[in-house]
């Protein structure tokens, strides 16, 4: 079949690629793809930042690029969006007779039943195709990253590092009186800190080697800083270095100043299946 279950979750990946593209731009981070037959007919992404046009959203423009191939008229045509489209986008969706929808995510649930309900029953909507890879591009923290690391240098990764050491201490003043770390011995304690600082369960960060001062564990938790770095380009080997690991070697020291953390930058994430993290006391 053409237009197969994998088939469309290839395209769909190709919108996801244009959805990167998009958020490297410093736009919004949305990808459409238009198929007709089993074959690609236009894709894009959002350029309303980039070329400073309010209607230059990805739909918009690969039903621009479709039309310039086919004609205004695309009945029989399958697009594909990262996420709902607008109201904006939705009317041209229809106006270009556009025969079947299919999207990624939906932040806000149900927008696509209130935009499309007066389609008629020819018009096809289909939801959740790729939903976990599209919704990440959406997600509050990644976005809050990408802002963050998007043309980042070493010396504002040196300074977003300080920043993060000063909220990872006010979290620790705020929350000692609650935490509960268990009996332990000082470097259990602090594994389960960066737990608790984290919202994760050793399921998620499992101990793999401990003996006497040192625990190494893995770490395989969702990771907004891989995430925006893996949309950006950026070398997580050279990001999470200046960025984030002196805030986590902070937080430990408040339990104890004898602790250290650190990562074995040869073994992290993407370029391995986890971050190898150490925690030391000496």
């Amino acid at each position: 079949m053409r237009n197969g279950a994998s088939q469309l979750a290839s395209y769909m990946s190709i919108a996801i690629s244009e959805a990167k593209q998009s958020l490297r731009e410093g736009n919004h981070g949305f990808g459409a793809v238009i198929i007709k037959d089993g074959e690609i007919l236009a894709q894009a992404h959002d350029c309303e930042e980039f070329d400073q046009d309010p209607t230059a959203h990805a739909e918009i423009i690969a039903i621009r690029k479709a039309s310039a191939l086919a004609g205004k008229d695309l009945s029989g045509c399958i697009l594909l969006v990262t996420r709902t489209p607008c109201p904006m986008c939705a009317k041209a969706i229809l106006k270009a007779h556009i025969s079947r929808l299919i999207y990624g995510c939906d932040p806000v649930e149900g927008s696509a039943d209130h935009n499309f309900h007066n389609a008629g029953s020819a018009f096809r909507v289909e939801k959740g195709l790729l939903k976990e890879e599209c919704a990440i591009l959406y997600h509050p923290e990644v976005r809050l990253e990408l802002i963050r690391l998007r043309g980042a240098t070493e010396e504002r990764l040196i300074e977003y590092n300080q920043q993060s050491i000063t909220g990872r201490l006010e979290w620790y003043r705020k929350e000692k009186p609650n935490l509960r770390l268990g009996a332990g011995d000082v470097i259990q304690r602090a594994y389960w800190l960066l737990l608790m600082k984290l919202g994760i369960g050793e399921t998620e960060a499992p101990v793999v080697r401990r003996s006497k001062g040192i625990v190494v564990f893995h770490s395989k938790n969702f990771c907004p800083t891989l995430e925006a770095c893996q949309i950006l380009g950026l070398d997580t080997r050279w990001v999470c270095r200046l960025y984030n690991e002196g805030a986590v070697d902070q937080l430990i020291r408040q339990i104890d100043p004898r602790l250290r953390f650190s990562r074995n930058y040869e073994l992290i994430r993407p370029y391995s299946g986890y971050c190898e993290e150490r925690i030391e006391y000496s």
